[in-house]
């Protein structure tokens, strides 16, 4: 445990200047906001902005992960760590992880605020709390998926390495890699009795799909009253397939990949 929680900090203490940053990119595009939203008398724009921040998330968080492993292909912690490759990954994602929900928390604190401020003039006209969690949820969600594919990539990348003949040309390893699996899956999905036990047998009502328009002197936003079934089945595939990658990807680093 106290090797676990070194690494846990080490990984903090050299991933928190970028968050840092970031709460500053997003504490400047919300300022930005306001001041354009005061300037076209849309007090709305900076919900919007605060909307559009908040999409990006399903990148902050892979891309936190990737600079961190950025890091450690510098200083070749990893070749000559006595850690299990599990040891390795855990602490990232979790600090990754952190830091992602902190920013969204931020964001929807911003949003908060706009509510209070503009009360009569919000993108929703009552305080948007279940979509609100189930928007960050699904952010957050995308973003682990993410992650979890950009370890599995950077892993493979590298051990590729050990080869001197195919050092140079490894991308294009990576990049057969990914329209294999992309052509398997997709052939997979296109055989009837799968596509059915996919997309048939377990789902739930969602709504069709979040919306917002501006117009003169006019705004709206929220979540599309039309309800479509959505499909399960996808998404507990795709939680497998990270979970194996990650698995491949601690292999991988447990024979010593030179990064």
């Amino acid at each position: 445990m106290g090797a676990f929680k070194g690494l846990l900090w080490k990984d903090f203490k050299t991933s928190s200047i970028w968050f840092y940053g970031w709460v500053a990119i997003i504490l400047l595009i919300f300022i930005i906001g306001l001041m354009i939203g005061n300037y076209a008398k849309e007090p709305t724009v900076s919900q919007i902005f605060l909307i559009m921040i908040g999409v990006f998330h399903f990148a902050f968080l892979p891309g936190i992960v990737c600079s961190m492993l950025r890091l450690e292909g510098k200083t070749q912690l990893w070749l000559h760590s006595p850690h299990s490759g599990f040891m390795l990954i855990l602490p990232k994602l979790l600090i990754a992880f952190l830091y992602s929900c902190l920013s969204l928390l931020l964001v929807d604190g911003l949003g908060i605020l706009t509510m209070v401020m503009f009360q009569g003039d919000s993108l929703f006209p009552y305080w948007p709390i279940k979509e609100g969690i189930l928007f960050n949820l699904a952010v957050t969600i995308v973003g682990v998926y993410l992650s979890g594919w950009a370890i599995f990539l950077w892993t493979f990348y590298h051990s590729l390495s050990k080869y001197p003949s195919i050092k140079n040309i490894r991308w294009l390893f990576i990049a057969g890699f990914i329209i294999i699996y992309q052509s398997v899956v997709a052939f997979i999905m296109s055989i009837g009795w799968v596509k059915t036990i996919f997309f048939d047998t377990f789902t739930v009502k969602v709504s069709t799909g979040f919306f917002f328009s501006v117009g003169a002197h006019e705004a709206n936003a929220g979540f599309n009253p039309e309800m479509v079934p959505l499909p399960l089945m996808p998404f507990i595939f795709e939680g497998m397939v990270m979970i194996t990658v990650l698995i491949i990807s601690c292999w991988l680093l447990d024979r010593k990949v030179e990064v």
